[in-house]
């Protein structure tokens, strides 16, 4: 009863409905100009001719479409999913994916592909995801420069529920959340009902009771037609809802329930069915059974290859240490893992000491237990090396959250209210954090809070693409060597 979006069939908005043919068309255009730059580029280097420049555009254009359909089916052309998401890259990712099958797929029933060298193929893959994701940050970019300076009409929304109750949703939607947020929305009405009182179970009436109330506020909106109605009504007040949905839907409004303060701190929301019970769904699994064996192939894969090619390296490093400092090449110490699983990392010693228990001291810039080659080793991350080995065995995952000691798990977990969900995946030898800059010492509580954020935003967005990204940001990135300690 009580939907995210009550309801089914929204009024038509020519405003959506113009952002959406905009970006598919220029989507089209865009995959159809590097089909041909591609094709044309590869024909003159291989072959000394632009080849079928008119076949090769046409080519580009399904491939737009292809990559239209899953956005256009989930309404993600429409301004609010514009302004609701920074239009993931992964998503587009997915989609490409799609589309260049289904391309695959059209021309082998067409049995055009002999007509297209593998080359053309592979380069109009790479380029075309390229051009995609720029695409995607450049309308969404539009959106909102559209939204700022009155080009497009906010989505304009009506109020309606007790006074404490809509004067809160107000205040929340117009002064918190981002800016593509705020300017996305314009509360043109705001209608009042009468309260009730939670002691008594008795409901106020005012100036007039609750179906005047509801009247008055169906003649306020007839007046000027909102494009949505949200009930900020106290969820226990089933009466009063019930009665503004009946009511409300009198009118060719979309009607949304408030979900509060409390929901509105959660990203995705989505009404569920578990069992024949109708639930809110606020958090879903960081990953889902076949991610989660995508993610440990690639794991996989890539710890035994480092493993193999670095083999000279780490040879060298244990040599250098024993070199330098008395103690062992290796230290070890118990870190926090996957679902709060304890484990024992592995780095090359960089320290005169090897603290693991219930107080580690964080290394500081100039620290004197930092040895001469640990000093190298730290700064260019070569330390974190071993934990190819913690990969292999399972422990961690080529990139994820980094591990803290322990002791300084059990500090933050108690002062900062999300930190505990970073365990809710395997800890990574790299991680967003930190090509990011957000690694060394956490003296202050909002550098800890950072990387926490940091690390909850890669959890909520994970795909094999964005692993791949932080593995290349790692290595070519000079923010990754930023505070490095």
């Amino acid at each position: 009863m009580f939907g995210h979006d009550l309801a089914r069939f929204p009024r038509f908005s020519m405003r959506n409905f113009i952002v959406g043919a905009v970006a598919i068309g220029i989507g089209c255009i865009v995959s159809a100009i590097v089909a041909v730059v591609v094709s044309a580029g590869y024909h003159v280097f291989a072959y000394g001719d632009y080849g079928d420049v008119r076949r090769q555009a046409v080519v580009g254009a399904l491939a737009g479409i292809f990559y239209a359909t899953p956005f256009l089916i989930r309404g993600d052309y429409a301004i609010p999913a514009y302004l609701a998401t920074a239009r993931r890259p992964q998503r587009v990712f997915m989609s490409w994916n799609a589309a260049c099958l289904g391309l695959l797929v059209f021309t082998f029933m067409m049995q055009t592909t002999v007509d297209f060298s593998r080359a053309t193929a592979v380069l109009f893959y790479g380029a075309g995801l390229l051009a995609m994701i720029a695409l995607e940050a450049t309308v969404r970019r539009a959106v909102v420069g559209g939204l700022r300076h009155g080009l497009l009409p906010p989505r304009r929304v009506m109020l309606v529920g007790p006074a404490r109750e809509t004067g809160a949703l107000k205040s929340r939607l117009e002064d918190e959340g981002t800016e593509a947020e705020r300017i996305g929305v314009r509360v043109v009405a705001v209608a009042n009902l009468p309260s009730v009182d939670h002691r008594t179970g008795a409901r106020s009436t005012g100036h007039c009771d609750l179906p005047t109330a509801l009247e008055q506020a169906v003649m306020k909106a007839r007046a000027i037609l909102p494009d949505e109605v949200v009930i900020a009504t106290p969820w226990d007040d089933a009466d009063a809802i019930e009665a503004a949905v009946a009511t409300f839907q009198q009118l060719p409004v979309a009607i949304h329930l408030d979900g509060g303060a409390l929901i509105s701190r959660f990203s995705e929301v989505h009404l569920r069915k578990v069992g024949n019970a109708a639930t809110l769904s606020l958090a879903e699994l960081p990953l889902s059974p076949m991610q989660v064996i995508i993610k440990r192939a690639f794991d996989v894969v890539g710890s035994i290859v480092g493993l193999m090619l670095l083999s000279p390296l780490f040879a060298a490093i244990a040599v250098a240490i024993r070199l330098d400092s008395r103690g062992p090449v290796l230290f070890r110490q118990d870190r926090l893992g996957f679902n709060q699983q304890n484990f024992q990392i592995l780095k090359f010693r960089s320290m005169t000491v090897a603290e693991n228990g219930d107080s580690v001291e964080q290394a500081k810039v100039g620290d004197v237990r930092i040895t001469r080659v640990g000093a190298f080793l730290r700064r260019t991350s070569l330390d974190e090396l071993p934990q190819l080995i913690n990969v292999l065995k399972g422990d961690m995952s080529l990139v994820g959250p980094r591990p803290h000691a322990v002791a300084h798990d059990r500090d933050y977990e108690r002062r900062i209210r999300r930190y505990p969900r970073r365990l809710n995946m395997k800890p990574g030898i790299t991680g967003w954090a930190q090509v990011n800059g957000l690694r060394g010492e956490t003296d202050t509580i909002e550098k800890m809070q950072n990387r926490v954020e940091a690390d909850l935003y890669y959890i909520d967005n994970w795909s094999l693409f964005f692993d791949i990204y932080i593995v290349i940001l790692t290595v070519v990135s000079p923010k990754v060597f930023r505070n490095a300690r």
